[in-house]
């Protein structure tokens, strides 16, 4: 009995940490899709949103995460159709030769204030008639 068992908890405990690790990999996609989604979206509701603005809404929803494997790129584009969120972040399983393994999250929402989406349009009608 005492044999079986030394081959059988060293298998077992690897599993299990295994399993965490792979969990915690999944974690951190999930929360920073979530992330990404969340900023963007609050974003969209603004009748005027900066970089700035989205970045500290970034800050603050990165502040509770649970598990953290370093810092992430951050892309963020405030349009005035569109506001665009790109987060990356290097991944928590190995690097194998040259290649980055990482996780990324991309959003795009639709700007959804109706009057910065008419003043979006005037302005760009305005563009058009001046340049034709």
């Amino acid at each position: 009995m005492v044999v079986e068992a030394s081959f059988i908890l060293p298998v077992a405990s690897i599993l299990i940490l295994l399993t965490v690790w792979l969990c915690s990999y999944l974690y951190q996609s999930c929360y920073l899709v979530q992330a990404a989604y969340i900023a963007a979206f609050r974003a969209s509701r603004q009748s005027v949103s900066s970089e700035s603005w989205i970045d500290g809404q970034l800050d603050e929803l990165l502040a509770g995460q649970v598990l953290s494997f370093g810092t992430e790129e951050r892309e963020i584009d405030a349009g005035t159709l569109s506001v665009s969120v790109r987060l990356v972040r290097d991944s928590v399983l190995p690097q194998i030769g040259e290649s980055r393994t990482e996780s990324t999250a991309f959003w795009r929402v639709a700007v959804r204030d109706p009057v910065t989406w008419i003043r979006g349009l005037r302005r760009g009608k305005e563009l058009v008639e001046k340049y034709e």
